[in-house]
């Protein structure tokens, strides 16, 4: 750990986080609401409420220590409240305020500027850079996409974008659990009136996880009241979800309706080429040049998107520290790390169905059609890919995959196959139907990025 710089550490502990609370828990809580710091040797943790500070005391200290243990070879920690997200209630006088309060809580957000935007999500960063301008912008923004697509950059850049632009305007963010955990304590503390005073008395209402209220009736409720409040009084309200509302199981019809009333954007996941940028970006921070094949190789395998990649840079970065080397990273050295994590990684096998299910889910066909020799070009398509999946991901030969398939022969395996086989060779592209046009290798990278991450659950 000497050799290790100390501002790596944090990115270092970060990962450990994640790997002991899963990303979407590890996110909710260590990239916006708390900031992990190294002070003195021992590990800060700012937040910006004292709740915030509570709450993560109360449930995760000891993983914070289990993981500054290994990064700092010390689990002593350090608290420190920065300040609530929103400014007071409007009634509050004016020389009450503290802006040096506000620029600790707006530098603990990250910038629309650093959002590395492709073809597929320029939409997303024009919708949350138009709301940070103000009232011009769209009066209510859904972003939508699966896990790591940025959706969290987006929203956190747009409350400091919107604080910078406008430093009097009252935003408060927060995660969809914070807001249910913060409504319970309110009910049963008696202390109701308090939280709709923090959470309708602003300018800009940033909730991200929606998707969490799912199940939740009594919450979901108050927040659909809270949306109504916030718009009569002409406040902006951004939202991010996994899901399209529509999809979101055991959401209330009102507050479905009510989002999609809004301006609705999916933001995809980024594509090789935005990836690769990326980590070129992400690499240059910490002082590491990447080669042109190394930027590659993280392109095209870090199909999880930003937090993936941060996570192997720091992985390359703390072994230099440790060996010296100040040269660039190698596309080699970057491979031995995927051959680390994959021999270290405890695993289920992954099975046939999983691997028919995914790929028919990712082409909109139907599993029946595959099994059933179906010639649509995707169906064909989509048989081609189950092979070569599973003769890439498991131990089963052709004639055994046949019979997985249903089918007597394994001709038509092998030349399904041996087809992908020729697609991935040329690099092409293909119709994947509502995903659209994409080329194979990207798609044969999201489904083994799935496959295995679902064989880790």
């Amino acid at each position: 750990m000497s050799s290790t710089r100390v501002d790596d550490v944090p990115a270092r502990i970060r990962s450990l986080l994640e790997g002991r609370l899963g990303e979407r828990r590890a996110s909710m809580w260590f990239d916006g609401e708390a900031r992990l710091q190294v002070h003195e040797g021992r590990l800060r943790v700012e937040t910006r409420s004292a709740f915030v500070a509570d709450w993560i005391q109360r449930h995760y200290r000891s993983d914070l220590q289990a993981a500054a243990r290994e990064a700092l070879g010390s689990d002593e920690l350090q608290w420190h409240v920065t300040g609530e997200e929103a400014d007071p209630a409007p009634a509050r006088p004016a020389p009450e305020r503290a802006p040096s309060r506000k620029r600790e809580t707006a530098g603990a957000w990250r910038r629309l500027e650093d959002f590395v935007a492709g073809d597929n999500n320029r939409l997303a960063l024009d919708a949350a850079s138009r709301m940070a301008e103000g009232q011009d912008g769209p009066r209510c923004l859904v972003m939508h996409g699966g896990c790591g697509v940025g959706k969290t950059h987006l929203l956190q850049g747009l409350c400091r974008a919107r604080r910078e632009r406008h430093p009097q305007a009252r935003i408060r963010y927060v995660p969809a659990e914070q807001f249910t955990n913060e409504y319970i304590h309110a009910v049963r503390g008696g202390g109701v009136e308090g939280f709709r005073q923090r959470m309708r008395r602003v300018d800009l209402l940033v909730i991200d996880d929606v998707h969490f209220l799912a199940d939740k009736a009594a919450t979901q409720s108050e927040f659909l009241h809270t949306l109504d409040a916030l718009d009569l009084a002409g406040a902006q309200v951004a939202l991010a979800s996994d899901e399209h509302p529509r999809l979101i199981r055991k959401f209330g019809q009102s507050l479905v309706s009510r989002m999609l009333a809004g301006m609705v954007v999916r933001v995809e996941s980024p594509d090789p080429q935005v990836r690769r940028l990326l980590a070129e970006r992400l690499a240059a921070r910490r002082g590491l040049r990447l080669t042109s094949e190394a930027g590659t190789a993280l392109g095209e395998r870090c199909v999880g998107g930003a937090r993936e990649i941060e996570g192997l840079l720091s992985r390359v970065d703390a072994m230099r520290a440790v060996s010296g080397d100040r040269g660039e990273v190698s596309a080699g050295e970057v491979r031995r790390i995927f051959q680390q994590d994959d021999a270290n990684r405890g695993t289920q096998p992954v099975r046939l169905p999983e691997i028919v299910e995914a790929t028919c889910t990712a082409l909109g066909v139907e599993p029946d059609q595959v099994r059933a020799g179906g010639r649509h070009r995707r169906v064909a398509l989509a048989r081609g890919l189950v092979a070569w999946l599973a003769r890439d991901l498991t131990a089963m030969s052709f004639p055994e995959i046949a019979r997985g398939l249903g089918r007597s022969a394994h001709s038509a395996v092998h030349g399904g196959w041996t087809r992908v086989q020729g697609l991935l060779d040329a690099d092409a592209r293909v119709d994947a139907g509502a995903s659209g046009e994409i080329a194979v290798r990207e798609l044969v990278a999201r489904l083994r990025h799935a496959l295995r991450a679902a064989s880790r659950a």
